[in-house]
């Protein structure tokens, strides 16, 4: 089987390295059930931006979550409607706690 990683040369304070990639390096991760929107990092919900019933286009914005001082816009990932809002602003939230629940 061939070696399917690839070199890539990186420029780090003016100085020229050269690295291997592994394939894997370039895919992205995707949920099992991509209508279940989960918390990504523990944090505090400044803002819900949906409510159940409403219909929501992938990369509408569901909700604010502030996780380290930053408020990541937390969007959805497909198409649908919203049958679940398990959580309100002011909520403190765990890693992987369910946010939002599509159908």
């Amino acid at each position: 089987m061939p070696n399917e990683n690839e070199m890539r040369k990186l420029n780090i304070d003016e100085t020229i390295y050269e690295t291997e990639v592994p394939s894997s390096f370039d895919r992205r991760w995707t949920p099992a059930n991509k209508m279940l929107v989960n918390a990504f990092i523990p944090g505090t919900i400044i803002e819900v931006k949906t409510r159940v019933g409403d219909k929501v286009r992938e990369g509408d914005i569901l909700l604010i979550l502030d996780a380290m001082k930053m408020y990541n816009e937390i969007v959805a990932p497909v198409a649908g409607t919203v049958e679940v809002v398990a959580v309100s602003a002011g909520e403190r939230v765990e890693k992987n706690q369910l946010l939002v629940r599509l159908k």
